[in-house]
């Protein structure tokens, strides 16, 4: 009799054990509701902006996009991939033309359908591209038509990246969309 009570009681009291483990456990990983303290946003090393001197212009007109790199420490590159994204519908991009201190493109390609400059460039130096400190370096100047009224934007697309030299490790960098407002 009292061995019959134990074969019942036994996995009764395991599956106790069990359920309130369970319930423990799901206590603890439940999210936590409330404010959530961002950690600050930390400054990368290397910096992709657009060097426009106005932001708004007229339908009609074309004119430069630059695309500089700029640094805020002595870095050695590798390699810049960069996936520019555009609005079709709101411009044309008839050109991207490379700047003559950085290396000579591996690949370019504007993509006028798809809204997509490709520049991918390779350093053969085994030293790498040097990058001092303060130093701005245009990468590509895109020759742009505006030919319908509005905001549009020029950003860097997934893909983009910059990387090291030795360390073949993308480095962490900065970037804004450029927006324009084009009017009649």
């Amino acid at each position: 009799m009292k061995e019959k009570i134990i074969k019942i009681l036994i996995p009764v009291i395991a599956v106790l054990v069990i359920a309130e483990s369970l319930v423990l456990l799901s206590k603890s990983l439940a999210p936590k509701t409330g404010p959530v303290q961002l950690p600050q946003s930390t400054k990368q090393p290397v910096t992709l902006k657009w060097d426009m001197a106005t932001t708004s212009l007229k339908t009609g007109i074309t004119s430069e996009v630059p695309l500089i790199i700029t640094s805020d420490k002595d870095v050695s590159i590798d390699a810049v991939d960069l996936y520019i994204k555009y609005d079709p519908s709101m411009v044309t991009v008839s050109d991207a033309v490379t700047g003559k201190t950085f290396v000579t493109p591996s690949f370019k390609k504007v993509s006028q359908g798809k809204g997509m400059v490709v520049i991918n460039y390779l350093v053969s130096d085994a030293a790498g591209f040097k990058l001092k400190a303060g130093q701005s370096i245009e990468l590509v100047r895109l020759k742009v038509n505006y030919i319908k009224q509005g905001s549009t934007q020029f950003s860097l697309g997934e893909g983009t990246l910059v990387v090291e030299n030795a360390t073949a490790k993308v480095l962490p960098f900065n970037n804004d969309k450029l927006v324009i407002n084009v009017s009649r």
